[in-house]
């Protein structure tokens, strides 16, 4: 609070504001928020100090939002201002200790949690935290662990710690959700991928044992369970490894985990046109909010609840929306003309 004091806001443009908020509660928790998760009416708290210091507010006075809080922290290529999601950030960074429980074998620190919880089958990760007492660290980043499996998958090797049916190790889905059948008939459901291995003197095989003779219908669907499983083959003494599925080179980072949660299907945001390095932020911010249609014009305040008569006060003919006031509004049209022509820019204006 003391980095974001109110009166700074005073002497700052809104690009200035959305600067030092870049430099200052996005960054000055990063150490806390890398080990200990953080609770959520700390996050709403912070987060509440973020937003009343970019649009102004605070609690003398009530200045309006114009832009809600998810839209801001998505990356300014989708429509955002790239200030991080306190709450996204910190899973992300949380995650990289369950990528290095997976990767590092004579950390002290993981030999430590591993005497307390045990090993998990595989031994990527310990075994769940039960315990109802007391604050565990290590509970409440074990907490996290089923959203990062979805993110990654494993490198067979001699495949005597990856799990057969059940771990994403062939192509992008486990081999249980793609062959349900199959899974159903099968006589080691907890198998390991060693298991379903058989080496003979050329070099191996895979063998697959189910419970009863397959029906012809049932077949096909070994086919093609097998066409998948024909490329990759089991390497004795070749350990398994865990692969980062976010990042082409499969290593975790703390970015491509934090992007993985905020992907998603959002609208085309003109992002090169907006934000320019050759452009003041100031300026950039101000075309960032018309994108949005987010100006305080007068019919945005009526919709607020403000009773005021709907006037564009530079024409004085039509009512004052964003589009008038900036591209068609007889005032506004004349500056564009002189501007195109300084420019020797051929432009005709398109009509409402």
């Amino acid at each position: 609070m003391k980095r974001l004091s109110l009166w700074k806001r005073q002497y700052l443009s809104k690009g200035g504001r959305l600067t030092l908020l870049e430099s200052t509660l996005s960054s000055l928790p990063t150490y806390f928020l890398s080990l200990f998760v953080i609770p959520k009416r700390v996050c709403a708290r912070l987060e509440k100090i973020q937003r009343d210091f970019l649009w102004g507010g605070g609690a003398l006075e009530n200045r309006p939002h114009l832009v809600s809080w998810k839209v801001i922290c998505a990356a300014k290529k989708d429509g955002g201002l790239g200030i991080r999601s306190l709450a996204i950030f910190n899973k992300a960074l949380v995650g990289k200790w369950l990528w290095r429980f997976g990767n590092e074998n004579d950390s002290l620190w993981k030999q430590i949690i591993s005497r307390k919880y045990d090993i998990q089958e595989g031994g990527w990760c310990s075994k769940g935290v039960r315990d109802h007492y007391g604050v565990g660290v290590w509970k409440a980043i074990r907490n996290g662990r089923e959203n990062f499996r979805t993110h990654s998958r494993f490198i067979v090797g001699d495949g005597t710690r990856v799990k057969f049916w059940k771990d994403l190790w062939c192509e992008n889905q486990s081999l249980e959700d793609a062959f349900p059948n199959l899974f159903n008939l099968t006589a080691n459901k907890e198998g390991w991928v060693a298991e379903a291995w058989e080496e003979d003197g050329v070099g191996g095989s895979w063998g697959l044992r189910f419970n009863r003779h397959l029906n012809d219908w049932e077949v096909g669907e070994v086919e093609s369970l097998l066409s998948k499983l024909h490329p990759l083959t089991v390497r004795r003494g070749v350990d398994d490894l865990l692969w980062w599925r976010e990042n082409k080179n499969g290593t975790f980072s703390v970015k491509s985990f934090y992007s993985s949660f905020s992907r998603g299907i959002r609208p085309p945001f003109p992002a090169r046109i907006v934000w320019t390095p050759w452009v003041p932020i100031r300026a950039s911010f101000f075309g960032w909010e018309v994108a949005w249609s987010r100006l305080l014009t007068i019919d945005r305040l009526k919709r607020r609840g403000w009773s005021i008569p709907n006037r564009c006060y530079l024409c004085k003919n039509e009512e004052e929306t964003t589009d008038h006031l900036l591209l068609f509004c007889e005032k506004a049209k004349m500056l564009w003309l002189l501007i195109f022509s300084l420019f020797g820019v051929q432009w005709v204006m398109h009509s409402l």
